[in-house]
């Protein structure tokens, strides 16, 4: 495919840069001639009020920076194996949920608490904004040292992570300040950069080693013995951060006296909660459980509660005399813990899908004043989850508000629910197609969100293709090779494998925990 695009100019190369010293050409130093593209994004809640933003970025540099990623994965990884202070590393498999390990928080967590068991200090502090401030030209100052590029920035002009610089900044309308929050390469990227901070932060701390701190991306925790050695163990991770052009967060970051661990409340009292009696969650225990979790939810509004219940839940069998209570709960939840709707949907289509005896009107009635409001707010991650689920209970509905809403939303995403909805005759008759239509373009699909709602719209037929744009360099390659990006025969994951895939996921983390006791402490426990 990206030979397609090549011979068709949609993007190319130019091997005409990087000079050496004595002005030699520099050996494999080549870069990219590409349309920068606007990505599209969709805020996705966090705590309380705080929102992020994920980026559906452009296939084509996407695409290159994908290939320049994995053609050079040798020489990323050197970069990478600079890690000094992180448990996780970034490791590709087609084993895992996505194309890289996820993040492994028990062992996280496993490892504060080793810290707050010997240290007398801990120094907590990350990033603020950490990818949508990153530098993009500090990719090739992390990669071969800053310092020595600044000195000699026409040699490293064409180098790799020059091209990965190109290539970032193309898919966020070349931008030098933020890369994408969503890609899997912004992930290793921002690893990358994480390497060389843990490199530097040695140097000037060297009797601080991997036993005294715990790094998670940009959020560290560090265990010291003085007041003293916290204040100047801040200080450098500050100064090193600014080095790259990255702040603290000062709102995140503290040197507290150990004196106790700081688990949160809510899980000691839900632990203590499902640890006294025995037995499966139904009826009147169930009912209190739902309740003790909406208590908990409001009272701790920044964290998890909610999603740690639905885990409890997802586990269980729910009874048909309790489906009106779990209905109700999730409901409920769906407007009290918006960052758990990916879940809260899950469980009500499983719920359906294996009883037939949830009442779809009231969930689809409920739910479309929610996502009317949502886009109204802007949150159009939750209004698209509660929208799949309307579509998923297959009752029909009517809201001349989501389709004028929707008319002056720049969103594929959404666009594309709303299209397959009305493809299946389930309502939304009053759609914009034509104003859609009109405004994609054999040049707007090329530096903005149209292009998806193009080839999507046009591939299932939602969309009349009267510029015969299928047929254009960029999407014919894509149609011929089947590429698809949005999946309308698609079905979310059953209860029973999403937790058999928790299950193994958490013998992994386990056996990962389990390594780093060892380093830390000299023995694995399991052997004796």
């Amino acid at each position: 495919m990206l030979g397609d695009w090549r011979t068709a100019k949609v993007f190319s190369t130019n091997e005409k840069v990087g000079k050496t010293a004595s002005k030699k050409k520099r050996r494999d130093a080549y870069t990219y001639d590409v349309d920068s593209a606007e990505a599209e994004i969709i805020t996705k809640p966090k705590r309380s009020y705080e929102r992020r933003n994920i980026h559906i970025t452009h296939p084509v540099p996407q695409a290159l920076l994908a290939y320049e990623l994995s053609q050079n994965w040798a020489a990323v990884q050197k970069w990478l194996s600079k890690q000094t202070f992180s448990a996780d590393e970034i490791r590709v498999s087609e084993n895992f949920d996505r194309s890289i390990k996820g993040i492994n928080f028990p062992l996280h967590r496993a490892k504060k608490a080793y810290l707050e068991a010997t240290s007398d200090w801990l120094v907590k502090t990350d990033i603020t904004r950490f990818y949508p401030s990153i530098y993009t030209h500090s990719i090739p100052w992390a990669a071969y040292g800053k310092e020595r590029v600044k000195s000699a920035m026409s040699s490293y002009k064409g180098s790799l992570a020059d091209r990965l610089d190109v290539l970032v900044r193309a898919c966020n309308r070349n931008q030098t300040i933020g890369i994408p929050i969503g890609p899997e390469t912004s992930r290793i990227l921002a690893e990358i950069i994480s390497a060389r901070i843990d490199v530097d932060f040695h140097a000037k701390c060297p009797s601080i080693g991997f036993g005294s701190v715990d790094r998670l991306q940009d959020d560290w925790n560090i265990g010291v013995e003085t007041l003293e050695r916290a204040e100047n163990v801040l200080s450098v991770i500050t100064t090193i951060y600014r080095a790259y052009g990255l702040d603290i967060n000062g709102s995140k970051t503290s040197i507290q006296r150990i004196i106790a661990s700081q688990q949160s409340a809510w899980t000691s009292e839900i632990g203590a909660f499902l640890s006294h009696r025995r037995g499966g969650l139904s009826g009147a225990r169930l009912r209190e459980f739902l309740n003790l979790c909406l208590r908990l939810q409001a009272e701790f509004a920044s964290d998890p509660v909610i999603n740690y219940a639905l885990s409890v839940i997802e586990s269980s069998t729910v009874q048909p005399s309790d489906i009106e209570s779990m209905e109700s709960f999730l409901l409920k939840s769906a407007v009290v813990a918006p960052n758990s709707i990916e879940r809260i949907c899950r469980i009500l289509l499983n719920l359906q899908h294996l009883t037939n005896k949830v009442s779809a009107r009231r969930i689809v009635d409920r739910f479309l004043i929610l996502a009317e409001r949502n886009l109204e707010n802007g949150h159009l991650y939750e209004a698209i989850w509660l929208l799949h689920t309307i579509r998923g209970l297959k009752r029909p509905v009517s809201s001349k508000r989501i389709c004028d809403l929707a008319e002056n939303t720049p969103s594929s995403a959404l666009a594309l629910i709303l299209l397959d909805i009305n493809s299946k005759g389930l309502g939304f008759a009053g759609l914009p197609k034509a104003r859609w239509e009109a405004q994609i373009s054999e040049e707007s699909v090329l530096t903005d969100w149209t292009w998806l709602l193009g080839y999507e719209g046009f591939r299932h037929g939602w969309l009349s293709d009267t510029k015969s744009l299928m047929a254009t360099p960029f999407f014919k390659p894509m149609a011929d090779r089947n590429v698809v990006f949005y999946d309308d025969k698609k079905n979310i994951p059953s209860s029973r494998s999403t937790v058999a895939k928790r299950q193994r996921v958490r013998q992994r983390e386990n056996a990962e925990i389990r390594l780093m006791w060892k380093l830390v402490r000299g023995f694995d426990a399991g052997e004796y």
